[in-house]
C-alpha cells in the first residue's frame, strides 16, 4: 500500500496538469480593428471543430510587445509592415488574409459623398488617423500627397491619433469627411452618412496577414486554425469584413 498511494498521487497530479494544459488554448493577438471579424471567424472555427482560440486585442504597439514578452501568444493578426518591418517579430509562417482597403466616409447629413469634393473650398474639417504612426493615416497622407492635393488641403485637415477617434468626429459631425478603413466603415455603416473607397493605386498595399510566431506553444494547432481559414466559408467572413 505504501507504494500504491505515491503513485496514485502522480498520477494525479500528471491528470491535473495535462487538464490545466489543456484549458490554456492557442492565443492569437489581433488588432483592435479586426475584432469583429476575429470573433466571428473564432465563433466559426469552434462550431466547424470544436476547437476555439483563446483572443487578445489591442493597438498594434500592444499586441507586438505581447507577442514579444508574454511568451503566450501563438499567432499575430494585423499589418505586416508593422508586425515585420517595424515590430520586427519572428514569424515561423504567416497568411495574407487580404488588403486593407482606405476609404473617406463622410458624416450623417453632410451634403458631400464623392472624392472630388476633397477639393470644394466650401468644405469643412477632414479627419485622418496620425500619420507617421496609424496605418491608414500614413495611407491618407500618402493619397493626399500623390493626387497632388497637399499642401494646398493641409489647413483643412484634422490629425487625429486613431480610426475609431476619426469615426468620433464623423458621428458628432465636428468634420465633414474622414479617413477609415474599410473594415471599421463596416462596422459603423449607419452612423455615416456614407463612404467611398480609395483607389488601391493610389497609396502602398496594405496588406493584413496572420502569422505563426516562431514561439508558438503550439504550431500543429496554429496550422490547422490557418488550414480552416482557406474554407470557403470563412473566407466569405474575411471579405464581408473588407478584406
Amino acid at each position: 500500500m505504501r507504494l500504491v498511494k505515491p503513485l496514485l498521487f502522480a498520477l494525479i497530479v500528471l491528470a491535473c496538469c495535462v487538464a490545466a494544459a489543456s484549458a490554456e488554448g492557442l492565443v492569437l493577438a489581433s488588432g483592435g480593428g479586426y475584432k469583429k471579424m476575429v470573433n466571428a471567424l473564432n465563433a466559426l472555427y469552434q462550431e466547424k471543430t470544436g476547437r476555439s482560440l483563446d483572443l487578445s486585442y489591442g493597438n498594434m504597439g500592444k499586441v507586438t510587445t505581447l507577442a514579444r514578452e508574454s511568451g503566450k501568444v501563438g499567432m499575430v493578426l494585423g499589418d505586416r509592415k508593422f508586425l515585420v518591418g517595424k515590430a520586427e517579430l519572428s514569424l515561423a509562417t504567416e497568411m495574407e488574409l487580404g488588403r486593407g482597403k482606405l476609404v473617406l466616409a463622410f458624416a450623417k447629413g453632410s451634403k458631400y459623398s464623392k472624392v472630388s469634393d476633397l477639393d470644394d473650398p466650401k468644405a469643412g474639417r477632414i479627419a485622418l488617423p496620425d500619420t507617421s504612426k496609424a496605418i491608414y493615416g500614413k495611407a491618407a497622407r500618402e493619397f493626399l500627397t500623390k493626387t497632388g492635393r497637399i499642401p494646398a488641403i493641409n489647413p483643412r485637415l484634422v490629425e487625429v491619433a486613431t480610426v475609431p477617434q476619426v469615426f468620433a468626429y464623423l458621428s458628432t459631425n465636428e468634420v465633414d469627411m474622414g479617413f477609415l478603413n474599410l473594415t471599421h466603415a463596416l462596422n459603423v455603416r449607419d452612423r455615416l452618412g456614407g463612404y467611398v473607397v480609395i483607389d488601391e493605386s493610389e497609396y502602398s498595399p496594405i496588406r493584413i496577414i496572420v502569422g505563426v510566431m516562431d514561439s508558438c506553444p503550439d504550431k500543429a494547432a496554429a496550422q490547422a486554425f490557418l488550414s480552416f481559414l482557406e474554407t470557403p466559408e470563412a473566407q466569405a467572413v474575411i471579405r464581408a469584413n473588407g478584406l
